[in-house]
């Protein structure tokens, strides 16, 4: 696996790959790797090359938040990215954001649900993932539907700038106890990571009292807020809204997706539930 950290070298590579009539499968992360990244690589090897960038981005970071404490392990990473016959790893130096002076922002979907609690996350998002994009041009783009809003902003920027880009929307993966894989797991102990379990427990049986013929949106939200807050949770936002998250639904239908975030013990949770 070649490591890449100079920008102008991973533009030539990629360059020298699309001249080779090959296509490139593009996977970006902030490392500390979990099954739910290999999930990603996996389904980008179905479609052509793969590279992975790892970097930890701060202009997605609040001046509150977990940057310099974000769990970082680039010795494994790199050794899971080789056992997975990985041939490019760009990981590139800070100087990515250094003296950004053009950003990107999506004013009406970035001020909903994360953006609310997060105000300058997804410009720091839209605006990284656009630089990797320039920097790699891949034809395909993987990302994980537990981060559904940015998986929303992100197709809706490739739409918007006529980019060549097919982005890949790839289900979330859980741990056993349905919990959603995230580098920020690591943070929790065993005990506490039991009682973390409960967050997506509590999204499926919204769900399941949907399935049973429940489709107002308020009883819908408030049963699933009783469920957190008993389990200890204390709840950023909790919506349910169409697909394409336009708008909030008073009456739920088959299609429909319940969004949450909220803290336990310090780590921040976001996952999602569709309706069926």
């Amino acid at each position: 696996m070649k490591i890449i950290t100079n920008i102008a070298e991973m533009k030539k590579i990629s360059k020298d790959l699309k001249k080779s009539s090959r296509r490139i499968s593009f996977i970006p992360t902030m490392g500390k790797l979990h099954n739910g990244h290999v999930k990603l690589i996996e389904k980008g090897k179905e479609y052509g090359d793969v590279i992975v960038s790892i970097f930890v981005n701060p202009a997605q970071f609040g001046p509150d938040e977990d940057f310099n404490n974000y769990p970082r392990d680039f010795e494994n990473d790199s050794k899971i990215l080789k056992d997975l016959n990985i041939g490019y790893l760009f990981h590139p130096a800070a100087d990515i954001v250094k003296n950004t002076e053009t950003f990107l922002i999506d004013p009406e979907y970035s001020n909903r649900l994360e953006g609310v609690f997060r105000p300058a996350h997804f410009q720091g998002v839209l605006t990284i993932v656009m630089k990797l994009f320039c920097i790699i041009n891949p034809d395909f783009a993987f990302f994980g539907l537990k981060d559904y809003q940015q998986y929303i902003l992100i197709k809706k920027m490739v739409e918007d700038y006529f980019l060549d880009i097919e982005v890949m929307p790839v289900p979330t993966v859980r741990e056993k106890c349905g919990l959603a894989m995230s580098s920020r797991n690591a943070y929790f102990n065993e005990d506490d990571k039991k009682i973390a379990c409960n967050f997506y427990k509590s999204l499926k049986k919204t769900a399941d009292l949907f399935k049973a013929g429940e489709t107002s949106g308020e009883k819908l939200t408030v049963s699933t807020i009783k469920e957190l807050i008993k389990s200890g949770f204390k709840i950023d936002y909790l919506k349910i809204m169409d697909k394409g998250l336009n708008i909030e639904k008073q009456s739920v239908e088959a299609g429909d997706i319940l969004l949450a975030a909220a803290r336990f013990k310090g780590v921040r949770l976001i996952d999602n539930i569709f309706f069926e």
